[in-house]
């Protein structure tokens, strides 16, 4: 079975940053949550492992560390590896059925995960940056989230995405409606919707905006107790704003 991927309404992140405190992270203008589809596509790996060890929040140099299991999308890590910026804690799992909206952490004002049970089972979304695994997709994406098993909706659903990532635009859009309409059908299957739901976001998604100078993706996220380039440029131009 095929897997499928989704994106955030543009009004849904206008409700989630409305509800969070100023100080926290906020996209630049005009940012576009990617679909799940384009998730994938852009993603250098997309690696299902386990969180192992890790340090608690608190400090720049907090990280865990991923045990690979298996890879979905490029080479699978040879070794245990560690996502700087992130940390163990108390948190609940993601959502099965929940394929459109990220982790409630990532709309809770982190703008995206970064914390993480021990021995949680965890479907990684990542890039290759410096010679480090990091967060691949930007806030607001489901760069991480829980799953149990190949037949979680979200494995499934990333996996029928990472296949049909490098086709040519019509052929996704062939597979993208077969499927979505395969799902459709299995109408007393919550998960068959959701997938299908998702694979129909995927179809009708805007072409992402262009944002001229946007800052580094994962820039705060080494950092994650400072100010990132986001807000200091988001408050410049809000300072900008108050003086006219």
């Amino acid at each position: 079975m095929s897997l499928l991927r989704s994106t955030l309404s543009l009004a849904a992140v206008a409700a989630a940053l409305a509800a969070i405190p100023t100080a926290a992270c906020s996209p630049v203008p005009g940012y576009r949550v990617p679909t799940n589809l384009e998730l994938a596509t852009e993603a250098d790996a997309i690696v299902v492992g386990e969180v192992v060890e890790g340090s608690a929040a608190g400090g720049p140099d907090s990280q865990i560390t991923v045990h690979p299991l298996a890879a979905i999308k490029g080479l699978l890590p040879g070794q245990d590896f560690p996502l700087r910026g992130t940390s163990l804690g108390t948190i609940e799992p993601s959502d099965p059925n929940e394929l459109e909206a990220p982790h409630p952490e990532a709309l809770a004002g982190a703008c995206i995960r970064r914390t993480f049970a021990r021995g949680a089972t965890v479907l990684f979304f990542l890039d290759r940056r410096d010679g480090e695994w990091v967060p691949a997709g930007g806030p607001f994406t489901r760069w991480a989230e829980d799953v149990t098993n190949d037949d979680t909706p979200w494995v499934q659903l990333t996996r029928f995405y990472a296949r049909i990532a490098p086709l040519e635009a019509d052929q996704r859009t062939a597979l993208l409606e077969a499927e979505r309409d395969a799902l459709l059908a299995r109408a007393d299957e919550p998960a068959a919707q959701a997938m299908a739901a998702d694979l129909d976001r995927a179809l009708h998604a805007p072409p992402p905006p262009v944002v001229a100078e946007a800052p580094p993706a994962d820039d705060g996220f080494y950092q994650p107790g400072e100010v990132s380039t986001v807000q200091r440029a988001l408050d410049a131009m809000r300072a900008d704003r108050d003086e006219r």
